[in-house]
């Protein structure tokens, strides 16, 4: 069943179609009217870049996943200097931006000014962060989020030897709206789930594709997976889009949280429960070493794609909560460290000791203790 809401411009529907997935192919044709950070001060289509690889990605200054993923790419950089390989950073911002940005941030990728958003049309960018890798015959091989692009993806796609992967264009969600219905100030649909799980995110705007129901209610709460205790649970997962106006977005969250209990018939609430944890505090051995940190004006971001992966700038308590998810227990930041801090770790995620020798190195430390820790409750809404 369908149900409406309508705040502005607000609708609530069900969207059934399947998306376009396309396979090998030539990657699409664009021109850059301005580099900066390179040999070149633009680019005049793919062309230019035969004989190389080519990774594309599309990043933005307010856009934190984006500035998190720096040091990833910065390294990646390094690694394959003087290989035929181009790291292409892309954002349709002003020149002026992007150059006080990198005053304060190094990015060794080229940056790419794209004002006319031909490169962002041409690859149907919807959120960001989101990548692309193209062979040296100018084949689009796959698409890739930054932080997730590896050195063996490089090496393969450098010796021809990367199987070009499907390319699903589709945008998350894609409302249909109606031309007639004038400009939309808001809007937010929950709808059946289809394709592939992804996520993107805006300063204004969050879509999510087929999460799981208690997924989709630890991120629009705030909270981890393991926060969440389901006595009813309606659907196994569905999807959401949220576009709010300029500065709008946590009053949408609010919005979006009534949606979604009214539309599946629910009640989200807190619960306070004491619980085994990890306290995540400072090393007391002598001459103990301190996490790095980071730059004062830098944006916060924070990327923690599954467990065993914790890469970018944020303050202590969000650190713990990152770690927290490759844990069998939440972990409680206690270090009493202010400011923000800049992290690259991986490990592997069934390996605890690991990642504890990962924190002895920046002189922090696991401690298992017990605490009172909030958790959410769905149980089904009163008749």
């Amino acid at each position: 069943m369908t149900r409406i809401i309508t705040v502005l411009v607000l609708s609530l529907a069900v969207i059934a179609a399947k998306p376009e997935v396309a396979l090998a192919e030539n990657a699409p044709d664009f021109k850059i009217a301005k580099v900066l950070n390179a040999p070149v001060t633009k680019i005049n289509g793919v062309s230019n870049f035969k004989g190389k690889v080519l990774y594309i990605e599309f990043w933005a200054t307010w856009c934190s996943p984006c500035v998190a993923s720096i040091p990833h790419m910065n390294k990646l950089s390094e690694k394959f200097k003087g290989e035929p390989v181009v790291f292409l950073s892309v954002t349709d911002e002003p020149s002026d931006t992007v150059t006080k940005f990198l005053k304060t941030h190094e990015m060794r990728s080229w940056a790419g000014i794209d004002e006319a958003k031909s490169s962002l049309k041409a690859f149907k960018v919807s959120g960001r962060p989101d990548g692309y890798l193209i062979g040296k015959d100018g084949t689009l091989l796959a698409r890739i989020r930054p932080v997730n692009l590896t050195e063996k993806e490089l090496t393969e796609a450098i010796g021809d030897k990367f199987k070009p992967q499907p390319i699903d264009w589709e945008p998350l969600l894609t409302p249909k709206r109606s031309t007639e219905a004038g400009r939309i100030l808001f809007e937010l649909a929950i709808s059946t789930a289809y394709g592939k799980p992804r996520m993107s995110s805006s300063q204004n705007s969050l879509e999510i594709q087929s999460a799981s129901f208690i997924g989709n209610i630890a991120k629009i709460w705030g909270m981890q997976y393991s926060q969440v205790i389901a006595d009813t649970q309606p659907v196994s997962s569905f999807n959401l889009t949220l576009q709010t106006p300029r500065g709008k977005y946590y009053e949408g969250v609010e919005l979006l949280k009534s949606a979604v209990q009214f539309t599946f018939g629910i009640r989200v609430t807190p619960e306070q429960r004491e619980t085994d944890v990890f306290i995540l505090s400072l090393s007391t051995a002598p001459d103990a070493l301190r996490p790095k940190p980071g730059a004062p004006e830098i944006q916060l971001g924070l990327l923690s794609y599954g467990s065993g992966v914790l890469i970018g700038t944020a303050e202590m308590p969000e650190i713990a909560r990152a770690l927290w998810m490759g844990l069998d227990r939440p972990v409680i930041d206690e270090t009493g460290l202010k400011g923000v801090y800049e992290f690259e770790m991986n490990w592997k995620p069934e390996d605890r000791s690991e990642l504890e020798r990962l924190l002895e190195g920046q002189g922090l430390a696991l401690v298992p203790a017990k605490r009172t820790v909030e958790f959410l409750r769905i149980t089904p809404a009163k008749p």
